[in-house]
């Protein structure tokens, strides 16, 4: 005591897998502060991405059982991005969901799908994915240098989507996420926010470096 196995039911803040169990590895781990006090941690992992989660819970010597820390914090707050058209954010959305669930393959071609309704948010429809990412990089809407991370997308999609020997794993459609989270970032939240800022009368951008006193 104090851990109980209460607090290892909770979200996988890696993987975003709901209400499961996590594993149990460690508990009741004493770090000692500079000061002579003394944290306790238990060390538990997911059963789905095998994702490690620390919790630092209240000491063995008292009789309350609480957990205070919580680490990584679990990821939906990262995961929102504002100002995403509602089809982009479904899409976006269940592919997290799946992957959650243990479904990379799933994510894969949810994220895909994302990419295709990104772009249809700025005319771009075309029938090859490839020529759609192409138009997105030479209209200006993203930089060259982004380029390779839309075909990545791409091609974990593609993959998911057909059947065969070549599978999706859990760490290539969790890379594939978190370049698609930052895509959607450039795209739709930045610019978002910007026109949002402008539209306040009394708030103004500051000025930029070196342009002197406004």
């Amino acid at each position: 005591m104090p851990w109980h196995e209460k607090h290892s039911f909770r979200d996988c803040p890696w993987c975003g897998l709901t209400n499961t169990r996590l594993n149990v590895r460690a508990q009741n781990v004493a770090f000692q502060t500079r000061d002579g006090d003394f944290r306790h941690w238990a060390m538990l992992g997911c059963p789905s991405c095998g994702g490690a989660t620390l919790i630092e819970h209240s000491s063995p010597g008292v009789t309350e059982t609480l957990a205070f820390e919580v680490v990584p914090k679990a990821q939906d707050g990262a995961a929102t991005i504002d100002h995403l058209p509602e089809d982009v954010e479904r899409y976006y959305s269940d592919a997290i969901r799946v992957l959650g669930v243990g479904v990379p393959d799933a994510a894969a071609v949810q994220l895909r799908r994302t990419l295709e309704a990104a772009a249809a948010h700025f005319s771009i429809k075309e029938k090859v994915l490839m020529r759609s990412i192409e138009k997105l990089i030479s209209d200006g809407h993203v930089t060259q240098i982004f380029g390779p991370v839309l075909h990545h997308i791409r091609a974990i999609g593609n993959v998911g989507a057909h059947a065969s020997d070549e599978r999706v794993d859990h760490a290539a459609a969790q890379r594939a996420l978190r370049f698609t989270t930052q895509l959607l970032r450039n795209l739709f939240e930045v610019p978002g926010e910007l026109k949002a800022l402008n539209t306040k009368p009394n708030e103004s951008l500051p000025p930029a470096p070196g342009s002197g006193p406004a």
